[in-house]
């Protein structure tokens, strides 16, 4: 972990800040970008099945929305 409230092989790592923010490893990103592509792909993946199929603890929708939106605005 790297100081932050982890769980799972991953480690989500939790921002210090007044709000805590979830930290996006390389390995948590890769992991969901593999399960958004077995779901055929960001316009077919949704949150909720991404969130399934990544199957890590303490990852929430919220997560999976906004690192999807962020995701797509990247890949434009």
């Amino acid at each position: 972990m790297h100081g932050g409230n982890g769980t799972g092989d991953l480690g989500l790592v939790l921002s210090t800040d007044a709000k805590p923010r979830l930290k996006w490893t390389l390995d948590l990103h890769e992991r969901f970008i593999e399960a958004v592509n077995q779901l055929g792909g960001a316009d077919k993946a949704t949150p909720k099945t991404v969130l399934k199929l990544m199957g890590i603890p303490g990852l929430t929708l919220y997560h999976l929305k906004s690192h999807l939106q962020v995701t797509c605005y990247f890949n434009e």
